[in-house]
């Protein structure tokens, strides 16, 4: 036993007159997890109410809003999504078929899409969504919501919840960066939102409809339509968070 000491002492010696250090070994570092990038497209609506088809776009960004929570998710933002439908000509259909669902994926770099469909029937509101894989096309998993059309808060928070349950699950983006995510295609970034918007105590589908028609009217440029949409939509809900957001932004 001594004579190994006295070997390594004179081995480190040797080391270190050589101009070798000695470290102590440090522990491996954890592993990068990668998380799955997600890109919300808008619901398909087959109805002809114009006023319920705005939905689709409050409800995509409320989606994302609230599924960005969960950290081990990416979620790609919907000006991104609304640039990718435009160069695609995309921008005022109701409905996006598998093709096309195909190409705005990977145009956005994501790994799995959510979409589905929406329509109200005798004053109630149904909502269908699926999680589909870009890569296959498959559909990974899917489920369907139901509720009143005064009660659109429970509907979006039973999707969410769903969701978040099914996302989580999936697994990560290998080779495409830190978060799997494209470059964005827009020269209109979303602003970096510091604290999340409240969520509202109710929420009638009417208004979310009403939020949804508002950020079409930004989307095209349209600020003082919109602005006034907003006020709207903020009288008859004042404790909309989103839409008392996007508001502010325009007023400034």
């Amino acid at each position: 036993m001594k004579t190994s000491v006295v070997q390594c002492w004179v081995a480190c010696a040797v080391a270190i007159g050589a101009g070798g250090v000695v470290h102590a070994a440090e522990p491996a570092p954890a592993p990068v997890v990668a998380r799955p990038t997600i890109a919300v497209l808008y619901l398909d609506y087959a109805g002809k109410d114009e006023a319920l088809a705005q939905l689709r776009k409050g409800l995509a960004q409320m989606l994302v809003t609230d599924l960005s929570d969960n950290p081990k998710l990416a979620l790609v933002e919907r000006l991104q999504l609304e640039a990718v439908l435009e160069e695609l000509k995309l921008g005022q259909t109701r409905s996006i078929d598998r093709a096309s669902a195909a190409k705005i994926g990977k145009l956005l770099g994501a790994r799995y899409l959510v979409m589905g469909g929406y329509f109200e029937l005798a004053k109630s509101l149904r909502v269908d969504v699926r999680v589909v894989d870009v890569e296959t096309g498959e559909v990974v998993k899917g489920f369907g919501v139901t509720g009143q059309g005064d009660d659109f808060l429970g509907v979006h928070q039973a999707l969410v919840k769903g969701l978040d349950a099914i996302l989580s699950g999936l697994g990560g983006d290998e080779g495409k960066g830190d978060e799997g995510r494209a470059p964005k295609k827009t020269d209109k970034p979303e602003p970096v939102v510091k604290k999340k918007p409240q969520a509202p105590p109710r929420l009638r589908t009417r208004t979310a409809a009403r939020y949804g028609k508002a950020l079409d009217l930004m989307d095209q440029g349209k600020k003082i339509e919109a602005k006034a949409e907003l006020e709207e939509v903020v009288k008859e809900e004042p404790h909309f968070g989103l839409a008392v957001h996007d508001l502010q932004r325009l007023a400034q």
